[in-house]
């Protein structure tokens, strides 16, 4: 493929992604609860699980609230991957996916477009948690460059997940099923040690934990806001987020060409 076909690519790319963006601030009713559940919950548990920090092998941290945060942006990276999936339902359900595929451009970037989109929101998203968190009394000791980090890492994994939803969409066109995801893709978020350390979860919580992608995301995050090395490894945690992006992504694009085939 030509440099000049590329370049094409990645401005409809951008464009797509731009209008998947603006498209989520004019609906409120998709925006709202991926800025203020996850800060809802994050008061809720913080106000009555505070006395945590002082159960045995609970880590040394700078504020219990700064250990609670990073569980709070992948909350955020969900919703925004959700929030994704939901809106190219809408499209297909609409008929505004079909006037996209009659448009002169690759079929796959119809999909880079969109996740495009969720990569914005989710960098909006984790940048407004750590504020908030950091106007309540937050603290990160791993400082500016960490905290930026975080928020990279918290939107490749927003790009994953909004790669499963959007093969789903695509598989189903439903906006009624991913609307219904939404409790059963929280599972994911309870079985990582989003709100405890991996040590203290229940036996067969910290069995699961192991063979779940968002528990690096969320240690490597921890780590990074923190300046600690011992609460997770960042690297792995950012080659985590990676993997999903990848893999979820390709397999939207596979749920996009068997769409194709069906039409």
């Amino acid at each position: 493929m030509s440099h000049g076909i590329l370049e094409r690519e990645a401005r409809v790319v951008l464009a797509l992604g731009r209008r998947a963006l603006t498209v989520q601030f004019r609906r409120a009713q998709l925006l709202m609860p991926t800025f203020v559940l996850p800060l809802m919950l994050l008061a809720v548990i913080s106000s009555g699980t505070s006395a945590a920090v002082d159960l045995r092998g609970f880590p040394d941290v700078a504020s219990y609230l700064a250990f609670m945060v990073p569980g709070t942006v992948v909350q955020g990276t969900i919703l925004a991957g959700l929030t994704a999936g939901i809106a190219l339902a809408s499209d297909i359900e609409f008929g505004f996916f079909d006037r996209l595929l009659a448009a002169p451009v690759k079929r796959t970037s119809l999909v880079l477009g969109r996740l495009c989109g969720t990569l914005g929101l989710a960098i909006l998203q984790s940048s407004f948690f750590l504020l908030v968190a950091l106007a309540f009394g937050a603290r990160y000791p791993g400082g500016a460059g960490a905290a930026v980090a975080a928020v990279a890492i918290a939107a490749i994994t927003a790009v994953g997940v909004g790669g499963i939803a959007a093969a789903i969409a695509l598989r189903t066109g439903s906006l009624a099923l991913l609307q219904s995801l939404f409790p059963f893709m929280f599972v994911l978020l309870f079985t990582a040690p989003a709100f405890f350390p991996r040590e203290l979860l229940a036996p067969v919580l910290r069995d699961f934990s192991v063979l779940n992608p968002l528990t690096y995301v969320v240690e490597g995050i921890r780590a990074l806001l923190n300046g600690d090395a011992g609460l997770g490894d960042p690297a792995l945690g950012l080659l985590a987020a990676c993997l999903l992006a990848v893999c979820t992504t390709a397999l939207s694009t596979g749920a996009l060409q068997q769409r194709l085939r069906r039409t």
